[in-house]
């Protein structure tokens, strides 16, 4: 018997997509916050809410063209 495989991609999902989308609007707002109001050195403050803006935009940005983000592919890697 055949498998019957599914016609779109799990990442092309509604629900997956409002998730994701919402989760990198959190992680822009996130990486805002580091960069205005952080307590650690100048330099680990920059680079860590520029990194963290860009991985909630590149999440945000994935969701909208249905691709898989930057941060979906590192999370099973943890």
């Amino acid at each position: 018997m055949t498998e019957l495989q599914s016609a779109t991609p799990y990442y092309a999902g509604r629900v997956y997509r409002t998730v994701w989308g919402s989760f990198g609007l959190f992680l822009i707002g996130l990486g805002f916050c580091v960069l205005l109001f952080g307590v650690v050195d100048l330099e680990i403050r920059i680079s860590a809410g520029l990194l963290i803006t860009l991985l909630g935009a590149n999440a945000v940005w994935s969701s909208v063209h249905s691709k898989p983000s930057w941060v979906a592919k590192i999370v099973p890697f943890i």
